[in-house]
């Protein structure tokens, strides 16, 4: 009698936890965006917490935890429970990449990946006025001059420009610079012969005061069709920087199912679409198990890219 009961007590139990999670979510969900208010990031998660705050039924609150590239947030989400109520909104390289490149917190296996819309137009840029229109050019003209300066603000660039260099036995001398918007600026200057830059270019490149060298996805820029990638210019290189959405490692199946839905729908959504193109991002929906095949495959791809310019 005394184990019937107990089974009974039990049977109950697992009622009422299928109950909750089939409410699910039964309060708002926090997101926390790793990098400060009015950024890229930041702008892209505000409009798609709006369609899956609708596609959910509860609000999604933002919070922005800037700090580190974007590790402070992913480290405080790492240590939370995998209820499905706290997400983190970053750079996939956040994940992917840096903490290949420094101790921090986190790995990526610490996570449960939601989603991924949107993708940073990362390029090398230079005046028109060089003559260049690849980047082949541009290290010819590294080899003729004997070095040429590129405008740098991020590690994984200074990797890239160290590969290329190499490859093509050439002097390019990353120069440190505080952001997107101050590369396009030594650019346009005449300050710095090339840079790197994840976005901020863009409306220059569409006005032609830039002209775009590589994009250095494994894809080209969908609003620069003409542009070739690394990998078609014969670097066996590429980058590929996110708006990633993820949770604590251990998401139940049917929240991170819920989850799925809300963000597909919000990825489709004509209004973040739109929002994409203006903010100069290319229109990338990713999640589930695609999301988590290609988070393997850029760390392999970093791996790689690390050991070829190790000790350079």
């Amino acid at each position: 009698m005394k184990k019937a009961v107990l089974a009974s007590f039990a049977t109950l139990v697992l009622l009422a936890h299928g109950a909750a999670r089939a409410d699910w979510p039964e309060k708002p969900i926090i997101v926390t965006v790793g990098f400060g208010a009015g950024g890229t990031t930041d702008i892209v998660a505000r409009a798609v917490a709006e369609v899956v705050s609708r596609e959910l039924g509860q609000p999604l609150v933002i919070e922005n935890k800037p700090g580190a590239g974007g590790a402070v947030a992913a480290t405080a989400l790492s240590r939370q429970k995998p209820d499905g109520y706290n997400l983190v909104a970053t750079t996939s390289t956040t994940i992917t990449l840096d903490p290949l490149i420094a101790k921090l917190g986190y790995s990526a296996d610490d996570f449960s990946y939601v989603a991924a819309i949107g993708q940073f137009p990362e390029a090398y840029i230079a005046l028109p006025g060089k003559g260049w229109t690849t980047i082949k050019d541009a290290t010819d003209a590294a080899r003729s001059a004997g070095q040429l300066t590129v405008a740098s603000n991020t590690a994984l660039d200074k990797m890239l420009t160290r590969y290329i260099a190499k490859q093509d036995g050439v002097n390019l001398k990353p120069v440190p610079t505080r952001s997107g918007a101050e590369v396009v600026t030594q650019v346009m200057g005449g300050h710095l012969d090339l840079g790197y830059s994840s976005g901020a270019y863009y409306p220059q490149a569409e006005n032609g005061d830039v002209v775009v060298l590589a994009a250095l996805a494994d894809e080209r820029i969908s609003g620069l069709p003409d542009v070739p990638t690394l990998k078609e210019q014969g670097y066996d290189v590429s980058s590929v920087n996110l708006v990633m959405f993820v949770a604590p490692k251990g998401l139940p199946a049917d929240i991170q199912g819920k989850l799925t839905a809300a963000f597909d729908a919000a990825g489709a959504d004509p209004n973040v679409l739109a929002l994409l193109k203006r903010r100069s991002v290319d229109p990338v929906m990713l999640s589930g198990t695609a999301l988590e095949q290609t988070v393997d495959t850029h760390i392999a791809g970093y791996r790689q890219l690390i050991e070829a310019t190790s000790g350079d």
